[in-house]
């Protein structure tokens, strides 16, 4: 098979320190990629920084989310707006009431979801795995490669058709990481899993993370930190073969030195 028909592989990744602050100064030389226990070259690397962001902002907007929480998320979205450069763009998402819509389209003025969102007041129920099972949807009309989706919820799925393992395939399939924030979550039941602990299974599949806001207040220096962050990560991509078997793969990336990285979990395809 044309390698050429075969669609290349993207890994974003993120590299912290033992005190888990990013680091950003290691090279394509610095990384080891392994699929399946096996490990191959990296034949393109570059960091993220020196690329334009397509960034889209999912913001659950049902009863749950109303009045405070709702205020304090636009508080976080403007971190990230008056920290754009003028290549960058970004989407506004907001799901809640059995309904996903997309409030601002890639390439409309960056403030306008500060004002669309200061518009909305939060109704209805949450369809959070239904939301996500649709991820992939949500960079359309994106224009650049580096791209990251955010995702702001109290974490309590109310109204969806799809399960929590289905949405979780999808982020395992996804490119680009999802960064979930769950704010002010819920105690956690006696026994099962804690949507806590689900919201962070499906980042960590996606290679984003879940990022605890205990307050809601603290949701503006939660998603400053993000944005440094996100100047910080790596991209490798490879080519798969299109020879053998297509199937679920595991991606491993490892870097020299005392670090932790943080990348997608695996894809669907054949070996390298």
């Amino acid at each position: 098979m044309d390698r050429s028909d075969v669609q290349a592989v993207l890994v974003v990744a993120t590299v912290t320190d033992l005190k888990g602050r990013p680091v950003a100064t290691l090279g394509a030389e610095d990384f080891r990629l392994f699929i399946d226990g096996l490990e191959y070259p990296i034949t393109s690397f570059w960091r993220e920084a020196e690329m334009p962001l397509s960034l889209c902002l999912v913001v659950d907007v049902s009863g749950s989310m109303a009045g405070r929480r709702l205020a304090r998320v636009r508080d976080a979205l403007a971190e990230f707006v008056v920290g754009l450069r003028p290549a960058d763009e970004v989407s506004l998402v907001t799901f809640g009431a059995a309904e996903v819509r997309r409030r601002v389209p890639f390439g409309a003025d960056p403030y306008l979801v500060l004002r669309v969102l200061e518009s909305i007041e939060g109704w209805g129920t949450t369809a959070l795995f239904d939301t996500l099972a649709g991820a992939p949807s949500l960079m359309e009309g994106a224009r650049h490669q580096r791209r990251a989706t955010l995702l702001f919820t109290d974490g309590v799925d109310t109204a969806s058709a799809m399960t929590a393992e289905q949405a979780r395939a999808v982020m395992e399939e996804m490119a680009y990481p999802l960064y979930a924030f769950g704010i002010e979550p819920p105690p956690p039941e006696e026994g099962g899993e804690t949507y806590e602990a689900l919201l962070g299974r499906l980042a960590r599949a996606s290679g984003g993370r879940y990022i605890r806001a205990e307050q809601a207040g603290e949701l503006a220096a939660l998603a400053r930190e993000l944005r440094r962050e996100l100047g910080t990560r790596y991209v490798i991509a490879f080519q798969p073969s299109g020879v053998g078997q297509t199937k679920w793969r595991r991606i491993r990336l490892a870097a020299r030195g005392p670090y932790q990285v943080r990348a997608r979990e695996g894809y669907l395809g054949t070996l390298p």
